[in-house]
């Protein structure tokens, strides 16, 4: 089953008997565009009306009336025809629109130097059959302005998704122990420590805060870092 396949078939599953789910956004998400003013970061919110961001990743969409309401001019990829169409149904009758295509990490069907700003939510790190981390990351400074922001976050290595995963030579981790079990065979680029997180993200872009997440959902182990950081 290719990822699109797999990915396909867990977000039809996971739809409600009774039609779309609701959908509420992720919290670091919200914390990071959003939230106060932080001791290492403090975006300026008059900068977003108007301006163009990418979701790359969108998964189920839980972001796009966030980026929405901050009065962002949205547009988001995921790597399926029929999680697309799925979200075209979702979005459809949303007062403002949201631009959706198919799209992979390591092939955007966009133009060169196209977004202010990228979100990706659990999604830049993930690699699939022969990608790899630096082709990943020069397609996604590729449609960003310069001085555009990358907001990404990364799995730390204590995180239960990567617990028994095997490292390869490229510096990824193949999942072998998914408790999901929708992850098994790929790889993830991971950030041991939020200090790993500029040599992660160069020479593309230019770190200009990080933040880090332990937590523990009922025996369930998420943990990872999360990344401000300046297109060059």
């Amino acid at each position: 089953m290719t990822a699109a396949e797999r990915w396909s078939a867990h977000y039809a599953t996971s739809t409600s008997a009774g039609g779309q789910r609701p959908l509420y956004p992720t919290e670091w998400v919200v914390r990071t565009l959003a939230g106060g003013r932080y001791p290492q970061l403090q975006l300026d919110r008059s900068r977003y009306a108007g301006a163009y961001a990418l979701d790359m990743g969108c998964g189920d969409g839980r972001n796009l009336g966030l980026l929405l309401d901050l009065g962002f001019e949205v547009h988001a990829c995921e790597i399926a025809p029929a999680m697309v169409e799925a979200l075209r149904e979702r979005t459809g009758a949303w007062p403002r629109p949201v631009q959706l295509a198919v799209g992979r990490s390591d092939a955007l069907p966009y133009p060169d130097a196209r977004f202010d700003l990228m979100l990706c939510s659990s999604s830049c790190y993930y690699l699939e059959g022969a990608m790899t981390w630096p082709a990943v990351r020069a397609e996604l400074a590729r449609v960003l302005k310069p001085g555009a922001l990358l907001v990404a976050n990364f799995p730390d290595e204590r995180n239960d998704v990567l617990r028994n995963a095997v490292r390869q030579g490229d510096g990824s981790l193949l999942i072998t122990g998914d408790p999901f079990g929708i992850r098994n065979g790929t790889r993830f680029m991971a950030a041991a420590e939020p200090s790993a997180l500029p040599a992660l993200l160069a020479p593309e872009f230019e770190l200009i805060a990080t933040g880090h997440l332990d937590d523990d959902y009922y025996g369930l182990r998420v943990s990872g870092c999360l990344s401000v950081s300046r297109r060059g």
